[in-house]
């Protein structure tokens, strides 16, 4: 049963105080700050009746890490805490986590008290943990969002404190026993914009232009998540030779921040005088509205925000779930889509540059395949995500 706890409700004229734990990859911090957008601008109409405006929102997450700096250019308040991850086996790592995690939820508990929280929302990072846990102390409403099939540990602990759930994949509901409503995955507003087809379109230009591209070639789009993916860039790479007398072929390829300039490098020396081919680099990028739009077919991780992004862009894809993912939550995660015939799955061992570009061509230059592929998959979209969420989290302090 959910717990009801004590909390008052928000007295009338003041603004809802919502806390968000997450941290660590994008694939928890880009929901976090698409969920901050919507409850900052007040619901679909704009600002509450009541307050006059939006909801008060607060990031917390891990000191060091992405987030603060994503905080600061979206104007959003942040908390950082010093925490560590637990190693799944015995190491003395464990014990420096523990006493971190105790540290952290004591400032979590001091942090909560001073903003006034009136319900505390948490992603599912180890971050998130020490912040629920200060919440269920303190007796706050507590709403958790699960981002993929198979809920990761954090989410699992902290959902024994739960008042509600939200996931993202139909199915997920049976892993928790508080009230549970399937959301999808909150994505970034300017990607969730991209379910209009006449917007994709009006886009293409300006995103073959903003990284370097022709008109009147096939973009295949390459990209492995906000950390970039080892295996399917070096699989990928390795078809640049079979492919470097076409010239119907354009590629993007996104190789993640940590490894731009050794794929630079390693593209340089595949390259050759009189090369028909386009393949264009890119450690990483803002602009993945552009990137979305420019391209006919992606090759990807199977992370939550991935296939959402994907979904409301209306692009095919290959998607090559990430082997070592807890529980296997990204293979998990594509099968929805691949019963939908809107991906295809290639397994990460069999990620090889034979059998990437064997997917490739035989996908790229069919019409039929991409539009089947292409209506598929935004079936599958849920691009007001971050609205059903930010309704979730009202509607559980209205009803104090």
């Amino acid at each position: 049963m959910a717990r009801t706890g004590s909390a008052a409700p928000v007295p009338s004229g003041r603004r809802l105080c919502v806390v968000i734990a997450a941290g660590g990859t994008g694939g928890h911090l880009f929901p976090a700050i698409a969920l901050a957008k919507a409850l900052a601008s007040g619901g679909p109409d704009g600002p509450t009746a009541d307050a006059g405006e939006g909801a008060g929102v607060r990031l917390v997450g891990r000191r060091g890490g992405p987030e603060s700096a994503v905080a600061a250019a979206e104007g959003i308040p942040f908390e950082g805490l010093d925490v560590t991850g637990f190693k799944r086996s015995a190491s003395p790592r464990n014990l420096l986590a523990a006493a971190k995690g105790a540290t952290a939820t004591i400032r979590a508990l001091g942090m909560l008290r001073q903003a006034r929280a009136d319900v505390v929302v948490g992603t599912g990072a180890y971050v998130s943990v020490p912040v629920v846990a200060a919440a269920g102390m303190l007796r706050i409403p507590l709403v958790l969002h699960e981002a993929n099939a198979v809920p990761g540990i954090a989410n699992r602990i902290a959902g024994r404190w739960a008042t509600a759930v939200a996931v993202s994949f139909p199915g997920a509901e049976r892993w928790f026993r508080v009230p549970v409503t399937v959301t999808g995955n909150p994505i970034r507003p300017e990607i969730a914009r991209l379910e209009q087809a006449s917007l994709r379109a009006a886009l293409r230009p300006e995103g073959l232009a903003h990284f370097g591209l022709e008109t009147g070639r096939r973009t295949l789009l390459i990209f492995g998540g906000s950390q970039g993916a080892r295996r399917v860039n070096e699989a990928a790479l390795g078809d640049y030779d079979r492919w470097r007398s076409d010239g119907r072929l354009q590629v993007l390829h996104l190789v993640g921040p940590k490894e731009g300039a050794a794929a630079g490098r390693r593209l340089e020396a595949l390259q050759r005088p009189g090369d028909r081919l386009l393949w264009r680099v890119v450690g990483s990028t803002d602009r993945m509205d552009l990137a979305y739009s420019a391209a006919d077919l992606t090759i990807c991780r199977a992370g939550a925000a991935t296939l959402f992004e994907v979904a409301a862009a209306a692009l095919p894809a290959i998607v090559v779930p990430y082997s070592y993912a807890t529980a296997d939550h990204q293979l998990v995660n594509t099968q929805p889509l691949v019963e939908i015939d809107a991906v295809r799955r290639l397994l990460d061992v069999d990620c090889t540059p034979e059998n990437l570009a064997a997917l490739v061509e035989e996908l790229l230059f069919d019409d039929a395949k991409l539009s089947s592929m292409s209506t598929a998959v935004h079936s599958f979209a849920r691009p007001r995500a971050a609205e059903a969420l930010a309704d979730l989290v009202r509607s559980v302090v209205g009803s104090r």
